[in-house]
């Protein structure tokens, strides 16, 4: 009898330990196809960065023409997205963290080629050195001599890439900013000798900061940044969405 009663409990506390198990795992099994869930259906957002007149911001919206290219691409695809405008570093971070996110216009390279699709060309740089023009004293034949002065680039951009492949030093010949807008300021107040940037946003860059069209040239050229800059979507973007950009793309000739 008392056998008996023993295997009775131990029955019943068996039945109670599989039952707890089983809540457990079908507990985890809801959790994670719930955070899957939330994951994949994220609403599309847009980012981008100040870089008129490619990417503008008026009104508190962002505008451009860059700006038209993807929303037309998106209207197109019967897409709604929202569009942010940050610094460079911060829309980067969150293209390539935050699965349903969209980025431009940004280059092509090859430590980047894996982390993005790359969807359609939407601006063309020519990017060279850019000095304020009363700085004759800064004499530049070649890019070579570029370590003898000091250089701004946006973190995480392509220049910032390319500076570093020239063997220039940070808090030597580098100062590495957020933003371009953050480039052009040390370039204005004299606190670096050449930016980065494009002849065809020179005058756009330099009206935003209130300064006349000859306040600022383009002394050079680097041929490896003559590029195209890109609308790229996240690697793990939802694929429904990456299927009805890639169409838009084929049926309307972008």
């Amino acid at each position: 009898m008392v056998l008996a009663n023993k295997n009775d409990q131990f029955a019943q506390s068996m039945t109670h330990n599989l039952h707890s198990v089983f809540t457990r795992s079908l507990f985890l099994v809801v959790l994670l196809l719930s955070a899957k869930c939330v994951a994949v259906n994220k609403p599309l957002q847009v980012v981008t960065e100040l870089s008129p007149p490619y990417q503008t911001l008026i009104q508190n919206e962002v505008s451009g023409s860059a700006t038209t290219t993807v929303k037309n691409l998106l209207s197109a695809a019967n897409l709604k997205a929202t569009f942010h405008m940050y610094p460079w570093a911060r829309a980067y971070n969150k293209a390539i963290s935050e699965p349903n996110t969209l980025i431009y216009s940004i280059a092509k390279y090859k430590e980047r080629n894996e982390l993005f699709h790359w969807l359609l060309p939407v601006a063309h740089y020519k990017l060279g050195l850019v000095r304020l023009s009363e700085r004759t004293d800064l004499d530049i034949t070649s890019i070579k001599d570029l370590s003898n002065f000091v250089l701004a680039v946006q973190r995480n951009d392509i220049a910032h890439l390319w500076a570093l492949e020239q063997g220039l030093e940070e808090t030597k010949q580098l100062i590495i900013c957020s933003d371009i807008g953050c480039s052009w300021q040390l370039l204005l107040n004299k606190k670096v000798d050449f930016i980065v940037e494009s002849p065809e946003l020179i005058d756009s860059m330099l009206e935003h900061y209130n300064q006349p069209s000859t306040a600022a040239k383009y002394v050079i050229a680097i041929p490896e940044l003559e590029l195209s800059g890109y609308l790229a979507a996240n690697i793990n973007i939802e694929t429904s969405i990456l299927e009805k950009l890639k169409l838009a793309i084929k049926d309307q000739s972008f």
